[in-house]
C-alpha cells in the first residue's frame, strides 16, 4: 500500500497497553490506547491469542474503527532485527544467505522463520534495482537491515487479527516503524534520537535521517517504579500500577522514585554518549520522547537535568497533526509508523 493513499490501522501490543493508529492518505485520523488485561502479555509474548482477538474486536466496535487493513509492530521479543554488511550479491543469493546471518540469534530450524531485509546504502540499491555491474562494483559490500520472525508467531497473529475483523497486511519491527515517521514526515536531513520510555524497557533509537544507526536498551523501564511503590505502600504490583498511573498520594515524588528517574537518566546519557562515540562524534539536535513515560513529569524533568540535549515531542515527524492528537500519537509512535508502511 502507498501510505499516501488508502487507509490502514497500525497496531502495537505492548507489555501493558495496546495502541491503534488509523492513518488515511498519509494523515493520522485517530489514535486509540487501552490497557491490556492482566496477564495477556508476559516477557513480550502473547499468552492467549483468542483473548487478544476478543480485545481487538471489542476495541473496533467501541471506537468505531472502520478499517480492515492492518500493520503490526513486532516486539523485540518476537522479531530479531539487526544491521550488518555482506559481500555484493544478487537478490536471489541474498535471500538464500539471509537465514545464515541469524543462526546465532534464533532458536529452532532456519526454515521455521520468515526473513526480510532493506538495503541501507544507495549504491547497494542499484544492484537490487537491476543496475549494471559497473554501478554495483563501486560498492565494497551491501549495508543491510534485516529481520527474522517465527512463522508460527506470524500465523498466530494473522489468525487473531482475522477473528477481530482485520486483515493483517504487513508486520514490521520497531526500528522500521520509527524510520517511517522520518521518511514520510519529510524530516530526513539530520540525525534523530528517539527515546521510548516504555513500561518493560527504555529504548534509545538512533537514526541518520531515515537510516537506522543503532539501538540501546536499558535493563529496566517504568516497571521499576511499580516495585518501589508496592514496597512503599505495602500493596501488590497490580495496585502499585494503579497508584503510579493516578499519582496516588504523590507517590511519583517519593525519594526512591526520584532515585529511579535519576538512574534512568544516567543510563540514557551513557547510551547517547556511546552512540555518539560509535558514529564518529556526530550528535543529534535533540531527543524525541515517546511512550508512556512522557506523562511522568518527574521523569521528564530528571532527564532534562541530566542530558545535554533538549527533550522535544514527536511533532517534528507530523507537523500537521491536530493538537488534540499530539500526546496520543506520541504514546503510540510505533503504531503510527507501522500504519505508514
Amino acid at each position: 500500500m502507498n501510505p499516501k493513499r488508502g487507509k490502514r490501522a497500525g497496531v502495537e501490543i505492548g507489555s501493558r497497553d495496546i495502541h491503534v493508529a488509523v492513518v488515511e492518505n498519509g494523515a493520522i485520523r485517530a489514535v486509540i490506547s487501552e490497557a491490556l488485561p492482566e496477564g495477556l502479555v508476559r516477557d513480550g509474548r502473547i499468552l492467549s491469542y483468542e483473548a487478544l482477538s476478543d480485545l481487538m474486536r471489542q476495541l473496533r466496535r467501541r471506537h468505531r474503527v472502520r478499517v480492515r487493513d492492518a500493520a503490526l509492530v513486532l516486539p523485540p521479543d518476537v522479531c530479531c532485527c539487526r544491521r550488518f554488511t555482506t559481500a555484493l550479491m544478487t537478490e536471489k543469493q541474498l535471500r538464500f544467505n539471509l537465514p545464515y546471518e541469524f543462526h546465532e540469534y534464533i532458536t529452532g530450524a532456519r526454515e521455521d522463520y520468515f526473513y526480510d531485509y532493506a538495503l541501507v546504502s544507495s549504491t547497494a540499491l542499484a544492484l537490487r534495482d537491476g543496475g549494471g555491474e559497473g554501478e554495483a562494483g563501486e560498492a565494497e559490500g551491501l549495508d543491510l537491515m534485516a529481520a527474522a520472525v517465527s512463522k508460527r508467531d506470524m500465523a498466530d497473529y494473522a489468525a487473531a487479527f482475522h477473528r477481530a475483523g482485520f486483515r493483517l497486511k504487513t508486520a514490521v519491527p520497531d526500528e522500521l516503524a520509527l524510520i517511517n515517521l522520518a521518511r514520510f514526515g519529510g524530516e530526513t536531513g539530520h540525525r534523530h534520537c528517539i527515546l521510548d520510555l516504555g513500561h518493560s524497557a527504555v529504548r534509545l533509537y538512533m537514526f541518520e535521517g531515515d537510516r537506522f544507526e543503532g539501538l540501546r536498551t536499558l535493563d529496566y523501564g517504568l516497571s521499576a517504579l511499580d516495585d518501589v511503590i508496592a514496597e512503599e505502600f505495602n500493596v501488590d504490583l497490580h495496585t502499585a500500577v494503579t497508584y503510579r498511573e493516578t499519582g496516588h498520594e504523590g507517590c511519583l515524588a517519593l525519594p526512591r522514585c526520584r532515585d529511579v528517574y535519576n538512574a534512568i537518566a544516567v543510563e540514557v546519557l551513557k547510551a547517547v554518549n556511546f552512540q555518539r562515540f560509535s558514529s564518529g562524534g556526530q550528535e543529534p539536535l535533540h531527543i524525541h520522547c515517546c511512550g508512556g513515560g512522557i506523562r511522568n513529569q518527574e521523569l521528564i524533568e530528571a532527564l532534562r537535568a541530566t542530558l545535554n540535549l533538549p527533550l522535544v515531542s514527536m511533532t517534528e515527524f507530523w507537523p500537521d497533526l491536530p493538537g488534540n492528537l499530539e500526546t496520543d500519537a506520541s504514546l503510540a509512535a510505533s503504531a503510527v509508523g507501522a500504519a505508514l508502511q
